[in-house]
Parts: C-alpha cells; sequence; structure tokens
C-alpha cells in the first residue's frame, strides 16, 4: 500500500462506530483497528491541548497510539515522521535507567535524546553496534550526530566516546588513540580502509586495538598506537599479535624501496615483498642475514619463517630460507650461510676430462668395490632451475664411486669423493642463478656453484652482531647428455644428471682441494627441498 501518511483531519475525540478514520481507510499493517481508534482520540485530545507542535508539546502519529514529544518529536517529524525509514512510533518516551536522558521507539529504530546531544536516530546497523556496547550506559554513551555520509559509499555516527562505522553492510566503534592515529593516515578514506572490528582488548600493557579493512591499530600506554597494513598485520595476527612472542610493534610500518616491515619487542622483524609474501625473522637470523647483506645481499629477502630442522643435521637448532639462499643457527654462537656467489672460481672441475673419459684398466663392470647390482641409476633427487628450462627436472643419480679405478659420477661421487653428502645440499646448488661452462668448454653441461660461510655470532653493544670466519665455494657439474654407460655403468638412455659436486676455492685449510669441510655440507641443507 502507499504509506504516504498524513495527520488526521478533524480526529474524533471519542469512538463513534463507523465514523472513524478506521472506517475509511485501510489500516496499515502490525496496528488492529482499536490502535487506530484509540490514536485518532488521542490525536484530537493533543490537538485540543495546542495549535503548534513545538516542544515540548506532544503529537499522535495515526494509526499508532503512542505520543511522541518535545525534542525527539521534533527530530521525527524533521526526518518526515511516519514517511521516514523510522515509520510510526511503537512506545511513549521513555526516561532511561540513568535518569538523564529519554528516547522512543519506532519501527526501525529508537530515537535518543541527551541535554548535552540533542535528540538522534540510532539504527539498524548502527542500533546493532551501538547494543553490544551497552547502548548509552557503556563506552560510546550517548548519540551526538545522525549518520553522516563518509567515504566510498559508507556512513558514520558520533556518540560520545567514539564513532561507529558503517560499510559494506558492517558497522563498528572506534575512538580514542586508535582513532587518532586513523585518522593521521586518512581514516576511511585512507590506506587501512574502514574499520572491521570494533576496539578490542589484550592482556599484554591493557593494550587496545581496532583492525581495518587493510591493517590494523594497536595500542597501549607503553608504545602508544602503531599501525601495521595487511599482509604484515595478518602474519602477526598468526603468531599471537601483542600477547604473542613478537610482542607489539616498535614504530609504524615502513617502507624500504620494493618491500615494508616492522620491527617488534622481541627484536624480530617481519618483511614483506608481493613476490615473496610477508615473514618473520627473528633477531638471532637477522644478524647473520645483515652480515650478508640483509635484503640488498646475495641473501634477498625471506621465503619463510623461522623452521625447525626435521633432522638434527650437524647440530642445527634453526633454518630460515631466503630468496637466494639459507641461514642456519647452531646454538646462539655460530651460523651457517649457504648463498649463491655471482663471483666465478677459477677453481677447475676435478678429475681432468681425459682421465675420467678413459676407460679403467680392468675395462670390466664392475669396480671391485662396487658390488655388480647397485643401483647407480637410480635417481636420489632432482632440482629445476628457470635458467634452464631444456634441463627440465634435473636427475641426480645415486651414481658409485670407485676407489679402486678413481672414478664415479652422482651422489656417490660427491659424498665419498669430496664430502658433500646431502642430496638437499646438491639440489640447492642446482637451482643457484650463478652458472657458467664446465671447466672443459668441449664438455656438455652446465657448472651451478654457491658460497657456503661459517660464521661467529655473539652479543655486542648494538644486540646480536655475526663475523664471518671461513667461506667455501662448492660447485655441482650437470651433464644432460643421455648414456647407455658412464664409466662402464650400465645406463638407462636417459641424462647422466649430477656428474659431480665438490668445492674449490676459500680461506680454510682445505681450500683449494675438491674436498669440502664438513661443515659445508650444512649450510646448503634446504629445509624445503
Amino acid at each position: 500500500m502507499d504509506r504516504t501518511w498524513a495527520p488526521t483531519e478533524n480526529p474524533s475525540a471519542t469512538v463513534v462506530p463507523g465514523k472513524m478514520r478506521s472506517d475509511r481507510e485501510e489500516v496499515p499493517g502490525g496496528f488492529s483497528k482499536a490502535d487506530a481508534d484509540k490514536a485518532e482520540t488521542m490525536e484530537a485530545r493533543t490537538r485540543s491541548q495546542t495549535t503548534a507542535f513545538a516542544a515540548p508539546g506532544c503529537q499522535v502519529y495515526w494509526p499508532s497510539p503512542y505520543e511522541v514529544c518535545g525534542a525527539i518529536k521534533d527530530k521525527y517529524n524533521s526526518l518526515g515522521g511516519p514517511n521516514s525509514f523510522l515509520l510510526w512510533p511503537t512506545s511513549n518516551e521513555i526516561l532511561n535507567p540513568d535518569g538523564v536522558g529519554a528516547h522512543s521507539t519506532f519501527t526501525n529504530g529508537p530515537i535518543y535524546w541527551s541535554s548535552w546531544g540533542g535528540a538522534h536516530p540510532v539504527a539498524n546497523h548502527f542500533f546493532a553496534a551501538w547494543q553490544r556496547h551497552g547502548w548509552e550506559a557503556g563506552y560510546l554513551g550517548y548519540p551526538l550526530t545522525d549518520e553522516i555520509p563518509a567515504a566510498n559509499g559508507g556512513l558514520r555516527q558520533e556518540f560520545d566516546g567514539a564513532g561507529i562505522y558503517w560499510h559494506l553492510n558492517e558497522a563498528y566503534a572506534i575512538g580514542g588513540a586508535i582513532r587518532d592515529k586513523w585518522n593521521i593516515v586518512g581514516a576511511e578514506g585512507g590506506p587501512l580502509g574502514y574499520p572491521s572490528s570494533d576496539e578490542l582488548s589484550v592482556a599484554k600493557y591493557n593494550g587496545r586495538y581496532n583492525n581495518f579493512e587493510n591493517g590494523t591499530v594497536t595500542w597501549s600506554g607503553q608504545t602508544g598506537s602503531l599501525l601495521l597494513y595487511g599482509a604484515i598485520r595478518d602474519r602477526w595476527a598468526q603468531l599471537g599479535r601483542e600477547d604473542g612472542a613478537l610482542g607489539y610493534p616498535l614504530a609504524d610500518e615502513q617502507a624500504a624501496g620494493i618491500a615494508h616491515f616492522a620491527d617488534f619487542e622481541n627484536k624480530s622483524t617481519i618483511w614483506w615483498t608481493a613476490l615473496t609474501g610477508a615473514h618473520d625473522v627473528p633477531e638471532f637470523v637477522i644478524a647473520p642475514w645483515r652480515t650478508a647483506g640483509a635484503q640488498d645481499g646475495d641473501l634477498g629477502y625471506p621465503v619463510t619463517g623461522p623452521l625447525t630442522p626435521a633432522q638434527n643435521t650437524a647440530g642445527i637448532t634453526l633454518q630460515q630460507v631466503f630468496q637466494n639462499g639459507i641461514v642456519s643457527l647452531i646454538g646462539a654462537e655460530r651460523a651457517l650461510i649457504g648463498t649463491y656467489d655471482p663471483t666465478p672460481d677459477p677453481f677447475p672441475e676435478p678429475d681432468p676430462p681425459q682421465q675420467t673419459q678413459r676407460a679403467p684398466q680392468a675395462n670390466t663392470w664392475p669396480p671391485p668395490d662396487v658390488p655388480s647390482d647397485y643401483p647407480t641409476d637410480e635417481v636420489v633427487g632432482g632440482a629445476t632451475n628457470p635458467a634452464h628450462p631444456d634441463y627440465g627436472e634435473m636427475q641426480i643419480r645415486q651414481g658409485f664411486y670407485s676407489g679402486a679405478w678413481g672414478l664415479g659420477f652422482g651422489q656417490d661421487k660427491a659424498e665419498h669423493k669430496h664430502q658433500l653428502r646431502l642430496v638437499e645440499s646438491i639440489e640447492f646448488l642446482l637451482e643457484s642463478r650463478f652458472y657458467g661452462p664446465r671447466s672443459d668448454p668441449l664438455l656438455p653441461g652446465t657448472d651451478f656453484w654457491g658460497r657456503a660461510m661459517d660464521l661467529f655470532c655473539h652479543t655486542g653493544w648494538g644486540g646480536q652482531e655475526c663475523e664471518e670466519q671461513q667461506y667455501r665455494i662448492a660447485h655441482a657439474i650437470y651433464d644432460p647428455t643421455n648414456y647407455e654407460t658412464y664409466h662402464e655403468a650400465p645406463g638407462p638412455f636417459e641424462p647422466i644428471g649430477l656428474v659431480t659436486a665438490y668445492c674449490g676455492g676459500g680461506n680454510t685449510p682445505l681450500s683449494g682441494t675438491a674436498i669440502c669441510d664438513s661443515w659445508v655440507d650444512s649450510a646448503f641443507m634446504n629445509p624445503v627441498n
């Protein structure tokens, strides 16, 4: 039906059957004929008391049998009365429990009044948010405004203690120092967007925070208000936010080139880039990472958080993977770094090609120190390298190593001749972005290399510090040639794969030999391979 409302013309002071407005018009839903007739008699009575509708007078709005009075009536009329979104009155004026303010209810929400704030409707999502916080008795107190248009199609309403903001059918309260911080960065029109939570409490420092569409603002008396944006906020939240291991941020999230980062109370940091995502870096990993140049050095940005090794290799207690390498901690005073080094290593591939290509004197398989059924062609690992898509999955075969013949290939040769045992470490080298031809450029395949560093770490004046003690350059030689036999070992006519892995240059006593120091294997151990 048409909801256009108008006062009753010449309302009857008593109920006269057949002569009432309800006998001439359909009574709107939600009201009975008795309600409508009562309302008409009330209209007649209020009109006899005054000829104006200004406060402190009251008004009745047929067919609702309730009086709306004073400033609440004025606000209701200014909105359009029953023609407004509030529709009809559903109560008389009610004194609030605090004895200070008053309100009247309507079909779609109340109008609340206080002497300092005036009369304002609180409806729909705003009413639900206000209700969550205890109505006028809560920290929000009384409304100070009607709904006000805000950025990007939103609305806001001000209360004594805070504002409520509505956007995309959600309304949340925000106030105090958190709101001040939000306002500094552009409020709802800024990068944080609209609130996505009410103000929430945390145990540590009796703090508070609000989440937003694109971040968070956290506050405590000790830290003040600090902001974090989406991905860093999300990682921090996964770790327990303020009450978690990282504690509060020490400053707002900062930009650094293509990255963003935030430092935290426990001396950890979270770094984010669009390519790598957001990952926390603990204090004891930050120190060796900085020794290697941090994000601008060979390691680049973190691509995982801190990881506990699945196996206790060389006493490693914690690892973290970066774009171009790995940091591994051995207790509090030692760290290993495996990374990719752009500097070519002049140390040649061991076993001169003329030696490795000649047939052994025995000239028959197997060598005396290798079982005849040894699984030389078994694939024990593999890696891919974006710079060599033609290689596809680069295979690491079991291979063999014969001391009697002085020959071999694959993982066995890397382990037994050059002391690189771990398949994960060899895979890491094959993934290097630094590579070149083999020592004999006539031989097929590629030389991939990386740098292993052994660091001493300690607590200095500025916190945890690390210094490089020794380093080695390690190589992995890959040959894509299909083979039927290789050094007399039978093959499946598939790529030879890893020829060998060995060490070359460095500053340790073994430098200048092809034998790796025992720690090099652990430095290249990739926990995510």
